[in-house]
């Protein structure tokens, strides 16, 4: 495995890095992951499954409803299983909506999946938070608006943003990252930087419940996240309008706008920037935010 932990894997540990030249035997990835997960001792843990097929989506999901995860011997997989392994509850919260979701009759789009499951898909896949203590970040990526997000007081940046990338798709492309490289992102605002990997949870099975639609996520090219790539620090760097670019016209109603959150420590509220039509941002909360902070 990679000996420097690269920046964009701090939520999964120093040995999190894929290195193809360590696989000896078929098989090797789902045991390698099933001892982690040993060590790990968490009771809803899965267990990973060799596999040498790919499946269809609500087969894979179906596989995986029982407990079993279907495993190739492929970078992707293999950042599958670091994020299963890392948070269990968020990715189990994604399944039974996939299931519970494919198995009504009454949703069903032309291509066989509904808006919701591509959402759900899209941020397993490319899925990130942006952790924040400042305010105007959450409103910056939002609305697009690239050198409030990453210019503007670039120098600290670090000490005021996190940006945690869930999505293992994601995860393998980063392995030759390029400039169009995006997550699907929600921004969160959060008290502190230094939150336990049961915070991190908490957030990510809370705002998994309430994707519903793609337009809800916020694209974040991550090659423009300051420290991960000395690129970025170029003159010029975030001048690329094929990549930094405008916020569409939105359309359609408050269903589709984009998630913002804010952390308490123990509840996930909606919060909102300016131009939506969501409870604001610095935490007022709607009037059913019981079910927003539901687990």
């Amino acid at each position: 495995m990679d000996s420097v932990i690269k920046p964009w894997l701090w939520p999964y540990g120093e040995c999190a890095a894929w290195e193809a030249s360590s696989l000896k035997q078929a098989g090797e990835i789902a045991n390698r992951l099933n001892k982690i997960g040993e060590v790990g001792g968490q009771a809803d843990t899965p267990v990973f499954s060799p596999s040498h097929q790919t499946l269809g989506a609500v087969e894979y999901e179906r596989c995986v409803s029982t407990g079993s995860i279907p495993t190739r011997d492929l970078p992707h997989d293999w950042y599958n299983g670091q994020v299963w392994l890392k948070f269990p509850q968020a990715k189990w919260q994604i399944n039974a909506r996939h299931i519970e979701d494919a198995e009504n009759p009454l949703i069903q789009s032309a291509n066989g999946r509904s808006r919701l499951r591509d959402a759900l898909t899209l941020f397993d896949e490319s899925g990130a938070l942006l952790l924040t203590t400042d305010s105007t970040l959450p409103c910056a990526l939002i609305h697009h608006d690239w050198p409030a997000l990453f210019v503007v007081q670039r120098a600290n940046w670090q000490d005021r943003a996190r940006v945690l990338i869930f999505g293992h798709g994601l995860l393998d492309a980063m392995h030759q990252p390029h400039q169009g490289l995006c997550a699907k992102a929600i921004p969160v605002l959060v008290p502190t930087l230094n939150l336990t990997p049961g915070d991190l949870q908490n957030i990510l099975v809370r705002a998994v419940a309430q994707i519903v639609d793609a337009r809800n996520l916020s694209p974040l090219p991550v090659m423009g996240v300051p420290g991960w790539f000395d690129e970025s620090a170029a003159p010029g760097f975030y001048d690329n309008k094929s990549v930094y670019r405008a916020k569409p016209t939105p359309q359609g109603a408050s269903l589709h706008e984009r998630l913002a959150f804010v952390w308490d420590g123990s509840t996930l509220a909606l919060g909102k920037c300016v131009g939506q039509s969501l409870p604001v941002l610095q935490g007022e909360e709607s009037p059913d935010s019981s079910e927003h902070s539901a687990g």
